[in-house]
């Protein structure tokens, strides 16, 4: 390992575990908050668009958060975030025991939470090349996808809808409880800091979110994998939200087609670093693309529950193997002074592809018929595979 990457496999491990704290604590979230403004309001806009607020602080803060990460020690922000989304969700769950319950407190409290999920996503993917050796970090990034997949997709909403029913304070309480949990994992971890030739002025953050975003556009490489994966998150969520029309299925039924698109994802992340080694990055890559495509012509072509069941599964293993090997790859030939400012750009474009696809989904489908977004989606993927194919590199 470099100098650069001294802290020992433990710290890796202890990134790992607090992110799948993390994340079992986002999944809890998804379910309790949407519940509980269901049970303040019934107007559709209001309570959906607590969601869609969950998105503006990416859009707003993600670059200048990436620039301010570049500049220190990613752990810092790790704790900084940990504390605050602790602090935010025992707020609401007091609240909730004081029988406060505004709409207003929600939106504010989300996107607050926005800002922290931020700071920390983009603080532990700049981690993981400081904690692992190069060659270990599809392992590595395969791990942080799993428990993202099992906390955030399997678990979390279970035990989230299940709690809630009980109490609606006690999913924001365990929420606390598991971010405070991986706030102590991680606490001890220290990696060298950058040395910034300025201080951190807004005007001078902003410079350099500017300087690596245009780094990211200069590299064909890495900019060519993430306009790939933001057309991936665009065409999937064109169908994706209009999955529960398309099949008609019972509310059990349509917990039941998640949960096993969740454990799809969970396989590919773990399979990822074997596949690349048998097939290399570009084949894994593009295996990803075609398999999403083809799952997705399939189901439009027979769109019952079982097939609905089994398309999620593969579009989550297609995401889980693209996200590893694409977030691998930005660690590797990323340099470490602008990586966290390349990751904000990823992950922004990707924040903002996901609804914008939503919308153009339902406009679609609404339209040409619930089918429709699943047959332009596998089309256009087709183009987008062979075109990332031809212009790729091993």
């Amino acid at each position: 390992m470099t100098a650069t990457q001294s802290v020992t496999t433990r710290g890796y491990r202890r990134v790992v575990a607090a992110s799948g704290l993390a994340n079992l604590g986002d999944g809890i979230r998804q379910v309790a908050l949407p519940l509980l403004a269901a049970g303040i309001t019934h107007d559709a806009v209001l309570v959906g668009g607590l969601t869609a607020c969950a998105y503006v602080p990416w859009m707003l803060f993600g670059l200048p958060i990436g620039a301010l990460v570049d500049r220190g020690r990613p752990e810092l922000y790790l704790f900084g975030a940990a504390i605050a989304r602790t602090v935010l969700f025992a707020v609401l769950a007091v609240s909730l025991v004081l029988g406060v319950r505004e709409l207003l407190l929600l939106y504010v409290v989300t996107f607050l939470l926005g800002i922290g999920e931020a700071a920390y996503d983009n603080a532990s993917q700049s981690m993981i090349p400081r904690v692992v050796p190069v060659e270990s970090l599809e392992r590595a990034n395969g791990a942080l996808v799993s428990v993202e997949r099992l906390g955030q997709d399997l678990i979390g909403p279970a035990v989230g809808g299940v709690i809630f029913a009980v109490a609606a304070p006690l999913p924001f309480s365990l929420t606390a409880f598991a971010m405070f949990a991986g706030l102590i994992l991680v606490l001890r971890l220290r990696t060298p800091a950058q040395v910034a030739e300025k201080p951190a002025t807004p005007g001078v953050v902003l410079k350099e979110a500017v300087a690596g975003t245009r780094w990211l556009w200069r590299s064909r490489q890495v900019r060519l994998v993430i306009v790939t994966g933001a057309c991936l998150t665009f065409v999937t969520q064109m169908w994706e939200p209009l999955l529960v029309l398309l099949v008609g299925t019972s509310a059990a039924g349509f917990g039941a087609i998640l949960a096993v698109g969740a454990i799809g994802g969970i396989v590919g992340a773990v399979v990822t670093p074997r596949l690349t080694r048998r097939w290399g990055q570009r084949s894994a890559q593009i295996m990803a693309l075609g398999v999403v495509a083809v799952s997705n012509l399939v189901l439009a072509m027979w769109p019952t529950p079982v097939l609905a069941a089994v398309t999620l599964s593969v579009v989550s293993f297609g995401f889980a193997v693209w996200n590893v090997l694409s977030t691998s790859m930005r660690q590797r030939v990323v340099p470490t002074a602008v990586l966290g400012r390349v990751n904000a750009a990823s992950r922004t474009l990707s924040m903002t592809a996901g609804p914008l696809g939503a919308l153009a989904g339902g406009g679609i489908g609404a339209g040409f018929g619930l089918t429709a977004p699943l047959w332009l989606s596998g089309a256009v993927l087709v183009v987008v595979a062979v075109f990332f194919a031809s212009r790729a590199a091993d």
